[in-house]
């Protein structure tokens, strides 16, 4: 397997494609609901396991995405909570001697 950088929009297209599909089984079940048809034959094989093959890839991709998001955020933490570096050139002295 390659791994493919993804940013917020691939994602967004990838679920917009998913719901796509979910549109297409949902009008399916509404034309078989409308001219009552309380089974017809479809080969689902296949698509069950795309199914299971996309929740687990799914689920394994949101753990290593949160992953990364605590990572970031662990830091960005550690540089806000950094103090800043202290000089190394001596200060000089601007005192007049007593």
């Amino acid at each position: 397997m390659t791994l493919e950088p993804y940013d917020q929009r691939r994602i967004d297209d990838l679920s917009l494609r998913v719901f796509d599909i979910a549109t297409t089984l949902r009008n399916m079940a509404t034309l078989a609901r409308e001219n009552d048809l309380h089974q017809f034959v479809l080969h689902d094989k296949k698509a069950l396991e795309w199914l299971a093959k996309l929740e687990d890839w799914a689920h394994k991709s949101r753990g290593a995405l949160e992953l990364a998001a605590h990572r970031s955020r662990g830091a960005r933490r550690a540089v806000e909570a950094t103090p800043p570096a202290k000089s190394s050139t001596p200060a000089k002295k601007t005192g007049k001697k007593k």
